[in-house]
Formats: C-alpha cells, structure tokens, sequence
C-alpha cells in the first residue's frame, strides 16, 4: 500500500470514528458543533471526510462526545501525525533569488552529496563570473550583488572534498546561447576544467542518446531530503519523501544516458569549436 493510499484510509478513519462517538453520544450536529465552537457545516465535512479537522478540534470533539480514555488519545494522536504528513507533503514556493540562494545555502551546508539537473541553463555552481552576470542581468543591481554574495558562499563549500557534487546537463543546456559566441566558448571550457575536481561528477546527455525519458523541468536533489525547481516566478522547494524519490529515480535514469570521460571532453571541445564557428 502507498503512503498516500494509507492516508486516505487514515483520515476516512478519523471522519468515521468521530461520526460514531457522536451517533453513540446520541447528539445532532447542531448540538455538537454549538458544544465544541464550531460551525454545522464545518462540522459536516469533517465527519465526511471532506476537511481534516485540527487537533485542537478532535481534542474538544472526543472530549464532547465523552470518548474513553484510549479512543480519545489515538485520534488525538491520528489528527496529530496526519497533519505533520500533510505538512512534509508541501511545496514551498520562494520568491527573490537572493531568498533563494540563502534557502540553498542552508541546505547545501548540511547535504552530503548533491545532483543537479539542468535542460537550459548552466547550473550557477558552474557558471562563469560572464555567464552568471547574463543569467542575473534583469535584477537590479543591489539584488545581484546580494545574489553573487550568496552563491560564492556556496560555490566555496565544493572545496570540502567529504561533500559530492554529481551535475547533468542536456546539450542544449550548452548550446543555448546566453551572450556571445565567445562567452559561450569559454563557459565550455569552464566546465570542462570544473570537472576535473576529485568530488565533481559531470555528465552531458547528448542529442544523439535515445533518450526515451520525459524531463520537463530542471531540479537540484540535495541528499535524499531536498529538491528544489525553479519556475518563472520563484524557486519551489520540495520536501516529501516519495516525491524526492522520485526524482531521484528519474536522475538515475538520465545518469545512465550521460557521456563522460574522453568522451565527454570530446563533446565539450566540439561544442565549443561549434560557438566559436557560428559567431
């Protein structure tokens, strides 16, 4: 059974057994919610399962509904663990990249291993000082300052070799142009001198692999805790469980698409020499 199969029975559990200590109490509705502060209708939709009641609400209702001792601190405690699973189960949207960048910093400190994931862009661990300033170059000034401030901090964290850096990128992440033919060139060849780091990992998945997976976003995995992805208005950061594993299941899958090696230094030469060519 799936997590969220089991707490969908936990809280049609939690609807049904409050619904029978109020039938067993011999109360209306009305009475009930009138007793415990609360509206009829809201009332209503927690006996149908259709609004998880507080636990400040199932603690006045098993107190109401006269529950025996035992009942009343299970469905204390079920209202309770349903919440903190509803809670781990957000997705945090942040607005700003300076916000965000202090978000990752936070995160990347405690991270013993992180995977990055990109389809168009260069991740900023990898960017260029050029590369970065295009990618920054419709904030205000103030905010990019604050934001290179915030990602030299992490960028000087990939010189604990304990922590491992694993990076994927599509080829059109580096084909995409951001500035010139020249910048383009030179932030090749950056990442073809980043990867000779003992703790980074890097791999291209080039447009030749038969790829046969769908990859509709970029996404950062942090250990087996965190993933963050940015969309155009701000940087959401996920944090349930089964949804981290599944994104590392799709970073396995595109891992094994990759090139690297000789190989991979081929493709880098060759795509800068294809920037340098087009102009």
């Amino acid at each position: 059974m799936t997590a969220p199969e089991r707490s969908r029975l936990a809280r049609e559990r939690l609807s049904r057994e409050l619904r029978r200590l109020r039938t067993e109490a011999k109360m209306t509705g009305t009475a009930t919610a009138r007793a415990t502060g609360m509206s009829q209708s809201k009332l209503s939709k927690i006996e149908n399962g259709m609004l998880l009641p507080s636990v400040t609400d199932v603690e006045r209702l098993v107190a109401e509904l006269s529950a025996s001792r035992e009942t009343r601190i299970e469905l204390v405690e079920l209202a309770r663990s349903l919440h903190a699973e509803a809670e781990t189960r957000r997705v945090v949207l942040h607005r700003g990249a300076h916000r965000h960048q202090q978000t990752i910093t936070r995160v990347e400190a405690r991270a013993a291993t992180s995977r990055f994931f990109q389809v168009n862009l260069v991740p900023a661990l990898l960017q260029s000082e050029a590369y970065l300033r295009i990618v920054l170059g419709t904030m205000p000034q103030s905010e990019q300052e604050a934001a290179v401030a915030a990602l030299r901090i992490r960028r000087s964290r990939m010189d604990d070799l304990a922590k491992q850096f694993v990076f994927l990128l599509s080829e059109g992440a580096l084909r995409w142009r951001m500035g010139s033919a020249e910048l383009m060139a030179e932030q090749v060849e950056h990442l073809a001198a980043i990867q000779r780091r003992p703790n980074v990992r890097l791999g291209v998945v080039p447009w030749s692999a038969d790829a046969n997976v769908v990859a509709l976003h970029g996404f950062h995995i942090y250990d087996e805790r965190v993933v963050t992805v940015s969309v155009l208005t701000g940087n959401a950061t996920i944090t349930d469980p089964l949804d981290v594993r599944e994104y590392l299941a799709l970073f396995g899958r595109l891992e094994r698409l990759a090139v690297r090696g000789e190989e991979l230094q081929a493709l880098l030469k060759r795509i800068a020499e294809d920037h340098r060519r087009l102009g």
